[in-house]
C-alpha cells in the first residue's frame, strides 16, 4: 500500500518517525510554550484555574496569553473584565489585551452579544479553535494557556492534535466520583502522547473564619490517591473562598491575591522553560505614529506628511521628534521608517502593500487606531491598548 504521508492516521510500523501535524501558526506570531488546562467534566473550575495561572505567570514578568477553546461555554473574558468585540486586520485577528497586558481570544469577543448562545456543530467549533491559533496575531508570547472544553470529545481531541501543547494540567474536585473522570482525561492525554504536568484540585476546602480550620465541605479529598495512582504531582488546591467568586464576577481576577497555585506556576516555569524571559527593562523601542494637524492619528498611512517618533528604553521616554515624509505612497513611507530604525508603528487605515512592507522590514504594526497620538502611545505601553471597554 502506498504511503499517503499522513502519519497521524497510519498504523503501519514502517520505521518512519511520526511527527504531529499541527495547525500552522500565524506567520506574524511567536508563542514559546503552550499549556492546556483540562477537566474530565464541567463545573470543576477549569476556567478559574486557567485565568489565575495566567495572572501568576504574568506577575513573574512573562508575556502571557489565553486561548479560550471552550467555544460553547466561554467565560475567560468575564474573568478579566473584557467586553465588546476584537478587531482584525489583513495580518489576522488582533486579540484583546487585559489591564496587565495578557492577550485573550474567545468566541465571546466575536459575538454581537455576550449572551448569544453558540449553536454550532462540532466541525465548526473545532474549526474555530484552529482559527484561534492560526488566524490570531499572538505577538511574542512566553506562555499561552488554553482553556479547553470539558470531557474527552471532539474539541479536546482537536486541541491535542492541532496545537503544539507542551503539557496539560488536569483540574479536579474532591468527590470520589471524580477519580473516574480524571482517569479518562489522563488516559486521553497518554493516548495522544501529551505530557501531564499535574493535578489541581478546586473546591478543596473552606477556612473557618474564627479558628482557621480547613473544612472539607465535599468530604475527604481523593486527589492524593489519584496522583499516586498515575504518578502525578498535585500542583495546587484552590479553596472555596468568597473573594475568588467576587473577583471573577467583577472581572478583576488580575487583582486577586492567593498562594494556592504558586507551586503550579513554579513547576511550569521549571519544567516548561520559555526560551528566555523577555527583559523589557532596557529594551529600546522606536515607535512611529502618522500625524495629522490636530495631533491625532492620521487615518491615511500612505498620504501622511509627518510621523511623530517616540524612543523608549523600557517604558522610559528618552527622545521624541517628528519625521517629514519624503513622498507619498507606501514604498516611500516604509523606506523612511525603516531607515530611521523604527521598530513599531501605530496607525489608522493602512493598505495591504504598506502592511506587508512594514512586516518585511521587521516593523511591528498596530493598525486601525484613532485618537490623540500621545494617549495611544501611552495606552500601547501600559498594555491597555486594544482592550474593549
Amino acid at each position: 500500500m502506498s504511503c499517503s504521508g499522513n502519519c497521524n492516521s497510519c498504523s503501519s510500523s514502517c520505521g518512519t518517525e511520526k511527527k504531529p501535524q499541527y495547525e500552522p501558526m500565524n506567520q506574524y506570531s511567536k508563542v514559546k510554550k503552550v499549556i492546556g488546562v483540562v477537566s474530565g467534566k464541567g463545573g470543576v473550575g477549569k476556567s478559574l484555574t486557567t485565568s489565575y495561572l495566567t495572572v501568576l505567570m504574568n506577575r513573574k514578568g512573562y508575556n502571557t496569553a489565553v486561548l479560550d477553546a471552550d467555544i460553547t461555554g466561554p467565560s475567560i473574558p468575564k474573568s478579566f473584565g473584557i467586553h465588546g468585540k476584537v478587531q482584525g486586520s489583513e495580518m489576522g485577528i488582533i486579540p484583546a489585551v487585559t489591564k496587565k497586558g495578557t492577550k485573550v481570544i474567545s468566541v465571546n469577543l466575536l459575538l454581537d452579544s455576550e449572551e448569544m448562545p453558540v449553536l454550532w456543530r462540532a466541525p465548526i467549533v473545532s474549526g474555530t479553535v484552529k482559527q484561534f491559533w492560526s488566524d490570531v496575531l499572538w505577538d511574542n508570547v512566553d506562555y499561552m494557556f488554553v482553556d479547553m472544553p470539558p470531557g474527552t470529545g471532539d474539541v479536546p481531541l482537536t486541541v491535542f492534535q492541532s496545537l503544539p501543547l507542551d503539557g496539560i494540567i488536569i483540574v479536579t474536585s474532591p468527590q470520589e466520583l471524580v477519580s473516574m473522570i480524571v482517569a479518562k482525561a489522563v488516559n486521553m492525554a497518554k493516548a495522544m502522547n501529551i505530557p501531564i504536568l499535574g493535578l489541581v484540585e478546586n473546591y478543596s476546602y473552606i477556612t473557618c473564619g474564627n479558628c482557621g480550620e480547613k473544612i472539607s465541605v465535599f468530604g475527604e479529598s481523593h486527589v492524593d490517591e489519584i496522583a499516586e495512582k498515575y504518578q502525578l504531582k498535585v500542583l495546587g488546591r484552590i479553596p472555596i473562598d468568597p473573594k475568588i467568586a467576587a473577583a471573577v464576577d467583577a472581572g478583576a481576577i488580575e487583582d486577586l491575591e492567593g498562594d494556592w497555585l504558586d507551586d503550579a506556576v513554579n513547576y511550569i516555569e521549571e519544567n516548561c522553560k520559555s526560551d528566555e524571559k523577555e527583559d523589557s527593562s532596557q529594551e529600546v523601542k522606536k515607535i512611529a505614529v502618522p500625524l495629522d494637524e490636530k495631533n491625532m492619528i492620521n487615518q491615511h498611512f500612505g498620504k501622511t506628511k509627518q510621523f511623530k517618533v517616540y524612543t523608549f528604553e523600557g517604558n522610559t521616554l528618552v527622545a521624541q521628534g517628528t519625521l517629514t515624509a519624503e513622498g507619498e505612497g507606501h514604498e516611500a513611507q516604509v523606506g523612511l521608517l525603516a531607515a530611521q530604525g523604527v521598530t513599531e508603528v501605530l496607525c489608522g487605515g493602512i493598505g495591504q502593500e504598506a502592511l506587508n512592507g512594514l512586516c518585511e522590514s521587521g516593523i511591528k504594526v498596530q493598525p486601525f487606531l484613532q485618537g490623540d497620538i500621545d494617549v495611544m502611545v501611552a495606552s500601547y505601553l501600559d498594555g491597555s491598548l486594544g482592550m474593549a471597554q
